[in-house]
């Protein structure tokens, strides 16, 4: 079917709707809600979403989601976007699709999809499968795809965050809240965390709000991630965002005794601000002079000391020990660069990167690119 002939079948169908049925019917008939979801089970952000839901307010929520990262978010108050949805059910005749399709043998790394629309009248119908579907499924595949196409266009204002706001309380005394709001010049970073003993205000760039975005982005924060536990013994966190669009994202959960789901990335995203805790064991710095030649530097802590091994330019090796006063010259040296400074390249237009591993674990990356 060309895309001429399929915009003439939505049409005519749309119109033979509207003779049929009373307002009151129209607008009790009219659908309320419809998604679309295809994807692969080996790439979650792979294929498409579409997710058309009516809000409170009476605003149509619109969500468009073909592949990190590009998904699109907005709001519109045309209505008439759920009758030719509808048009498009009906000239697919989706809604007599089976609830389910499955394959005649196993198998695995496949593609899995599902759809599902509801009226005002509460009638409902879903419908999915895992590689498996009806047999003009692609048909209307492609018929949906090309009918967002007009809305993958639609000017919305920028989506930008201006707070983030990470929160943990537990019963072992070992709070964290974390909290980046922008500013006219520069980000307010707060950041309180019992365990490193930290707590402080500081400024930053606005540009680790758009770092924090992508990850908001990547691991897809909801206000539907809200869960609840039994375990009294459990740690509460939860994450609040504002955009600039008045918009929020705010949600609770829980974890015991690891660090569990979207939280772990947070965590580690802030954790650039927090003290280096211990002792030196182990550095390693490594700078590019040019693609085929390097500089390095290692220092490893052995059973009998500390060893330092030196490769030059031309692949000459030197190694020796180090006494506990250099090693420890060393890492102060190390923690005055300060992990906010992890983008500078202080050796000029060269790539380098510089490890470092501590006895508690702690470890810090630095490191640039050309």
């Amino acid at each position: 079917m060309t895309k001429k002939n399929l915009l003439l079948l939505v049409l005519m169908c749309s119109l033979a709707s509207c003779i049929a049925q009373s307002p009151k019917e129209m607008k009790k008939e009219r659908l309320t809600y419809f998604s679309y979801d295809h994807h692969n089970t080996m790439a979650w952000h792979s294929g498409e979403k579409y997710t058309v839901s009516t809000e409170k307010d009476g605003r149509i929520h619109i969500v468009i989601d073909e592949g990190f990262p590009e998904e699109k978010d907005f709001y519109i108050d045309d209505t008439t976007i759920f009758d030719e949805l509808d048009s498009i059910i009906k000239a697919f005749k989706i809604h007599k699709w089976h609830d389910k399709y499955q394959p005649k043998m196993e198998i695995f790394d496949g593609d899995s999809w599902s759809l599902y629309f509801k009226y005002g009248s509460g009638k409902s119908k879903g419908s999915g499968g895992y590689m498996a579907w009806p047999d003009n499924y692609h048909a209307a595949r492609h018929a949906i795809s090309e009918y967002f196409q007009k809305w993958r266009d639609f000017p919305i204002q920028a989506k930008e965050i201006n707070l983030f706001q990470y929160t943990c309380k537990n019963k072992q005394g070992r709070d964290i809240e974390y909290r980046l709001e922008r500013g006219e010049q520069e980000a307010k970073l707060f950041i309180r965390n019992a365990e490193y003993d930290t707590d402080k205000e500081v400024a930053v760039s606005n540009d680790y709000l758009k770092d924090l975005q992508e990850l908001v982005n990547m691991y897809r924060l909801k206000d539907e991630y809200n869960h609840t536990t039994d375990d009294d013994s459990a740690s509460v966190y939860r994450f609040f965002i504002c955009y600039n669009t008045g918009d929020t994202i705010d949600f609770t959960g829980y974890y015991t005794t690891f660090v569990g789901g979207q939280t772990a990335p947070f965590l580690g995203f802030f954790d650039r601000w927090l003290p280096l805790r211990g002792n030196l064991v182990r550095f390693e710095y490594n700078y590019c002079v040019t693609d085929f030649r390097d500089i390095k530097y290692y220092v490893i802590k052995e059973d009998e000391g500390f060893t330092l091994s030196y490769y030059d330019e031309r692949g000459q090796h030197r190694e020796g020990k180090m006494n506990k006063e250099d090693v420890l010259k060393l890492q102060k040296l190390v923690e005055s660069f300060g992990l906010d400074k992890a983008k500078d390249d202080f050796m000029g237009n060269s790539t380098w990167h510089l490890f470092t591993d501590y006895d508690s674990k702690d470890i810090a990356r630095f490191g640039s690119e050309r």
